[in-house]
């Protein structure tokens, strides 16, 4: 896990969805051969708090920090600023543990 990394600056603008990512909010970025995960910052920055191999469980992962209260964001890839929506509804559905934690 990277937790305790330092934050990480990003450009918070609006984003394909409907709002802006806010403070608490989920990030996973697609990095190399994992996928990152980060959280939004009170100052708008990325705070790293660990990787997964696949994206499913990036996904699982990311929402299950993210609870009720935030949402989780696809970062496709670094350099590209267009985040993506996660549908955490769908990601826990498609659990096979049928949506337990």
């Amino acid at each position: 896990m990277d937790q305790g990394k330092p934050a990480k600056k990003r450009d918070n603008g609006q984003r394909v969805g409907d709002r802006k990512i806010l403070e608490g909010d989920m990030v996973v970025t697609a990095v190399g051969g994992h996928f990152a995960i980060g959280q939004i910052t009170a100052g708008g920055d990325t705070q790293s708090i660990g990787s997964q191999p696949k994206l499913a469980e990036a996904f699982e992962r990311a929402c299950a920090l993210a609870g009720a209260n935030h949402r989780v964001f696809l970062y496709p890839s670094a350099g590209i600023p267009d985040y993506r929506p996660v549908d955490c509804a769908e990601v826990i559905k498609s659990r096979p543990t049928r949506g337990k934690w």
